[in-house]
C-alpha cells in the first residue's frame, strides 16, 4: 500500500502571481462580466497548482484526481490587475488530499475555498473507465 505521508507533508504551499488576463475572464455567461476574473479561471489555476504540488512526488504508476472543490468567490477583480494564488495542504486523509486556498489583490481576499484530490492507481483507473464506458 502506498504510505502517502512519506511522499508529501501536511503544510506545503504553493504560491503564483498572476496578472489576470482576457484568458482568465473565459467562462463568464455575460458580457457585462467579459473584463472580471472569473471563477472557472480560478478553479482551473487551483487544480493545477495542487496537481504540480502532488503527482511529481508520486511513483510511477499513481496520479491525483480532483475529488471535491468547494469556492466562495466574494469580490470583483479586473483585468490587468495582479493576483496571488496560495495552495496549502491542510490534511492527508487516507488516499485524500484535503487542499485550503485563496486568491487575493493588492486589496485583499477575492475568494478561498477548498480542494480534495485523491490518489490512484492510474492503470486501475483506465480499466474502471473502460468498463463504465463498454470500450
Amino acid at each position: 500500500m502506498l504510505d502517502i505521508d512519506q511522499l508529501l507533508s501536511v503544510g506545503t504551499e504553493r504560491v503564483v502571481k498572476k496578472t489576470v488576463t482576457v484568458e482568465d475572464t473565459v467562462g463568464n455567461s455575460s458580457l457585462y462580466l467579459e473584463q472580471f476574473l472569473s471563477t472557472s479561471a480560478c478553479i482551473n489555476m487551483i487544480v493545477r497548482m495542487a496537481t504540480e504540488m502532488v503527482d511529481g512526488a508520486l511513483p510511477q504508476g499513481f496520479i491525483s484526481v480532483g475529488y471535491h472543490t468547494e469556492i466562495t468567490h466574494e469580490e470583483p477583480t479586473m483585468m490587468g490587475a495582479e493576483v496571488s494564488y496560495k495552495v496549502t495542504l491542510k490534511e492527508i486523509n487516507g488516499n485524500r488530499l484535503i487542499f485550503d486556498f485563496e486568491i487575493s489583490d493588492k486589496n485583499g481576499i477575492v475568494c478561498y475555498g477548498k480542494h480534495v484530490r485523491a490518489i490512484v492507481n492510474y492503470p486501475k483507473l483506465l480499466e474502471k473507465a473502460k468498463e463504465r464506458t463498454g470500450a
